[in-house]
C-alpha cells in the first residue's frame, strides 16, 4: 500500500497537466482561427 501513495499523487499531476493541456491547444485553434 505505501508503493500506491506515490502513484497517487502522480496521477494527481498528470490530471492538472492533462486539464492544462488541452485548454492551451483550445486557446491556439482560436488564435489560428
Amino acid at each position: 500500500m505505501a508503493w500506491k501513495k506515490p502513484v497517487l499523487r502522480e496521477v494527481a499531476c498528470g490530471m492538472e497537466i492533462n486539464m492544462y493541456g488541452p485548454a492551451e491547444d483550445d486557446r491556439r485553434d482560436d488564435t489560428v482561427f
